[in-house]
């Protein structure tokens, strides 16, 4: 009977928690959805409905891996126009992309230092992504996808910005 009886209670806590999480889940999903709604009003796109898919939390780590992956792409699109640039004899724009690809490679190799230097957390909340769908109108039976980031206070939308808001760096700033 005791077995029965400590079964039950750790059953039921165990419930207990998982309800509570799926409360406080579906609760961040609110919040994130008006949060969405004034994201795509501020960008100025219209919808009839707004669906947010999922709600992950970004450590720093996550956060110096989200702006090198960012560089990488950037990289390679400098890269590109350079050499066009180079085999089109445009001087001044292959002058200004070699500028620009120097300072991508210079930000990411900075981000990559951070990431190996073992001082950057894997756990714990830098920031929200939010990612969802939004309808243009009753008849978008299939939607448009979005993702931004949001600050810990659930309220700020964050724009990732590898060469300025630099969210790793706050702490240096203060």
């Amino acid at each position: 009977m005791k077995k029965i009886l400590l079964f039950t209670l750790i059953l039921s806590t165990g419930l207990s928690f998982s309800s509570c999480s799926k409360h406080a889940e579906k609760k961040l999903q609110r919040q994130m959805k008006a949060v969405a709604k004034e994201y795509l009003h501020s960008n100025k796109v219209k919808f009839t409905d707004v669906k947010i898919n999922c709600v992950d939390t970004v450590t720093e780590m996550g956060y110096a891996n989200l702006n090198r992956e960012l560089l990488t792409h950037m990289e390679d699109s400098y890269q590109a126009q350079y050499e066009a640039a180079i085999q089109e004899g445009e001087a001044e724009t292959r002058d200004y992309l070699r500028l620009y690809l120097n300072e991508t490679i210079r930000t990411r190799e900075d981000f990559e230092d951070l990431m190996n230097g073992g001082s950057l957390k894997s756990d714990g909340v830098l920031l929200y992504m939010v990612t969802g769908i939004f309808k243009e109108s009753k008849n978008d039976e299939k939607g448009q996808e979005f993702m931004f980031l949001v600050q810990p206070d659930k309220k700020t939308v964050h724009t990732l910005d590898p060469f300025g808001d630099n969210l790793l760096y706050k702490d240096e700033a203060e």
